[in-house]
């Protein structure tokens, strides 16, 4: 089975702001461990950029997609 699309709009620690951001599966199922400092993420662009897990503040998950 397939892991679903979920979709996010993350803050960082510093106020900066990524919008649309995809991963496959939840953002706490993938990342809830210690051995993961860094989250690979596509942003709507198609581009992958890595955040800092300890640096969010908010992750508000804006949808889900198969």
């Amino acid at each position: 089975m397939a892991k679903k699309t979920h979709i996010y709009d993350i803050t960082m620690s510093n106020g900066e702001k990524f919008k649309d951001i995809r991963m496959k599966g939840s953002i706490s199922s993938n990342y809830s461990g210690v051995v993961n400092d860094f989250i690979p993420v596509e942003t709507s662009e198609g581009q992958t950029v890595e955040l800092g897990k300890y640096q969010m503040v908010k992750a508000e998950l804006v949808g889900i997609h198969e």
